[in-house]
């Protein structure tokens, strides 16, 4: 049995990996129009930030194709995936073909359609090439503006005030994360991140940037304002990377849908990661949440599924992390109820700050939020993985003093 790859990231890695324990035997190929061996994209605003040095970015070994006895096409963009033949067609023009097919493609950022963002010192966060031709481009000195207020956004204008910069954070709506942060959550997080000294602009959207000499100098604003700026970020989240799947059959615009087994519509072909369309812990629907812990997970299940297991996947509990030095946050589920019978509970700790907000629908944790205090989000996102009523737990979270971390002691 021949298993290709696409995608060399969290989802294709830990699918790669599963075929190999579960079928040693099975040729494993695996496809990256990246050059490099594996890395941590979570971990990229870290070295923006001068946090980690560069070789913490890698993750697995530079002999880790060799010793795992896997087919590497590193550096080699895929153009077309033939069905019917059962082939990935290549850049380069070569062809690898495959008796099952993973499509772990990922995503690429998404960037708005304004004049100007071709300019020099416009940049995006996603790849490891955008740090390296970040940190080949950006000026050394001048404000920098990111737009986007999400966890990405605020953790890299978190690295360029650590820089030195002048730091500005466009955000479209009246709050940081309207879909994820209830009001208060929101104001904490606002007094966090301007306490930093970075500044924040919210009812804020670049229409157009202006350039000069080549290189951004504005940014455009909806109200009319013009903003100074030596350097752009889009941080406005990101779109399923599979063009390369056009005629194939697979794709929507929202990603590549998939059952439970993460099959797609063709039944040698699996998908994973943040290219993928699954359906939801919770509601069991369709939904797309970019996340690095369920990109492992969803590649995990289609790679033992692709050795023959038969395995199922339980789908996505969304969740969102924030960590600055002057603020921690973790939400998981849903933000708000959503059925007749919700139920939110909420407790501001006036002495430490602290703040969790859980939301109930018919007696069950569907959503959680924690601001400060994120010691236990595990145990929280454990409950609701498992769909536990209130009832058969030992303590009710529903009090100002509950402590998790006894739940299961």
């Amino acid at each position: 049995m021949r298993h290709v790859i696409i995608g060399t990231s969290a989802a294709g890695l830990a699918a790669a990996e599963m075929v190999r324990r579960l079928a040693p035997g099975d040729a494993v190929a695996l496809i990256s129009d990246e050059p490099h061996l594996p890395y941590s994209r979570p971990l990229l605003t870290y070295l923006l930030g001068g946090e980690i040095t560069p070789e913490k970015i890698w993750l697995r070994p530079r002999d880790y194709f060799e010793r795992f006895g896997f087919e590497a096409h590193l550096g080699e963009p895929v153009v077309q995936v033939d069905p019917e033949g059962r082939a990935v067609h290549l850049a380069s023009g070569r062809t690898v073909p495959y008796d099952r097919l993973l499509v772990a493609s990922g995503a690429n950022p998404r960037v708005p359609e304004i004049p100007g963002t071709d300019l020099g010192c416009v940049f995006t966060l996603r790849h490891l090439a955008d740090w390296r031709r970040l940190e080949a481009e950006l000026p050394a000195g001048g404000p920098v503006v990111v737009v986007g207020m999400g966890a990405v956004g605020l953790k890299a204008a978190d690295a360029f005030r650590q820089r030195g910069y002048e730091v500005h954070v466009l955000a479209r709506g009246a709050q940081a994360l309207s879909k994820v942060l209830d009001p208060t959550a929101a104001g904490l997080l606002h007094d966090a991140v301007t306490a930093l000294g970075i500044r924040v602009h919210y009812h804020a959207w670049p229409t157009a940037l202006k350039g000069a000499n080549g290189r951004v100098a504005q940014v455009v604003l909806n109200d009319g304002r013009e903003l100074s700026a030596a350097a752009v970020l889009f941080s406005v989240g990101v779109e399923p990377r599979v063009d390369f799947l056009a005629g194939a059959g697979l794709a929507g615009p929202d990603g590549v849908p998939v059952d439970r087994t993460l099959r797609t519509g063709h039944p040698n072909i699996y998908a994973a990661g943040d290219c993928v369309l699954p359906h939801h812990l919770l509601t069991g629907k369709p939904a797309a949440f970019h996340i690095w812990p369920a990109a492992v997970a969803q590649g995990e299940v289609a790679g033992a599924n692709m050795a023959g297991a038969g395995r199922v996947y339980d789908g996505i509990l969304p969740m969102n992390s924030i960590s600055l030095k002057t603020i921690r946050i973790i939400t998981g589920g849903h933000q708000y109820p959503d059925g007749p019978h919700g139920e939110v509970f909420a407790h501001l700790d006036g002495r430490t700050g602290h703040y969790r907000r859980l939301v109930m629908d018919d007696g069950r944790l569907v959503g959680v939020t924690l601001v400060g205090d994120v010691a236990h989000a595990g145990i929280y996102f454990r409950i609701m993985a498992r769909k536990l009523p209130l009832r058969d737990l030992p303590a009710d979270p529903r009090t100002p003093d509950f402590q998790p971390g006894r739940l299961w002691a």
